[in-house]
């Protein structure tokens, strides 16, 4: 069972990308139960680009968030379709804390599921270093991490391990850094103490114009 959270949360929902406007919808149809439990739609992606590891490219994300874990469980409970067992044809959700919340402009977001050979050295060697890097590159930098015991699992099969989101203002910002001489060092040295999966995708806003 994971451990009680404190604080704000992210929902994470993925879903097939075939199905990205019926999660449009269904997300927009139940908006006011989103206020109604101080929750926010952030955006959806349909399209995701994997760096490392196996990510699900059929898959998309929507990321929603709530000022608590109590409301993010009030608002899956009373929505009907997350209850039911092929809701757009089958979705992983999961809900995780939230360090902080990164301000709306920046909506394009860098995803890391670690699995660590050496914890005390990634975090002794690499990952004070990089988020000194991250933020100096300009992006918020660990809105999420956390590990597998303060994650919990709502839906589906997506088990991840310990979790790192950053949120950059475009892609471009996140791409000069990503093939930087920096960059690419530590995340050799990330190599050495982890294994990661990790994809980048854009958020779009539920009110903004999509194509099908």
């Amino acid at each position: 069972m994971a451990a009680t959270i404190q604080g704000p949360v992210f929902v994470i929902i993925r879903f097939p990308i075939s199905r990205v406007l019926s999660c449009k919808n269904s997300l927009m149809k139940h908006m006011t139960v989103h206020k109604n439990y101080s929750g926010d739609v952030n955006g959806i992606s349909s399209k995701v680009c994997v760096l490392e590891g196996n990510f699900p490219k059929i898959k998309g994300v929507a990321i929603l968030s709530f000022a608590s874990l109590r409301e993010a469980e009030l608002w899956k409970d009373s929505v009907p379709e997350i209850k039911q067992q092929d809701w757009m044809d089958g979705v992983d959700m999961v809900i995780v804390p939230v360090c902080h919340i990164p301000p709306p402009e920046k909506r394009f977001v860098q995803m890391l599921d670690m699995r660590f050979r050496s914890i005390n050295q990634c975090f002794g060697e690499y990952s004070k270093e990089m988020e000194t890097e991250l933020r100096q590159a300009g992006a918020c930098a660990g809105v999420v991490t956390t590990c597998a015991d303060r994650i919990h699992k709502v839906k589906g099969l997506w088990d991840p391990f310990y979790l790192v989101i950053n949120f950059w203002p475009c892609a471009a910002a996140f791409e000069a850094f990503y093939n930087s001489a920096k960059s690419r060092e530590l995340r050799a040295k990330r190599c050495d103490f982890a294994e990661t999966t990790s994809c980048v995708f854009e958020l779009t806003p539920l009110k903004e114009n999509w194509t099908c």
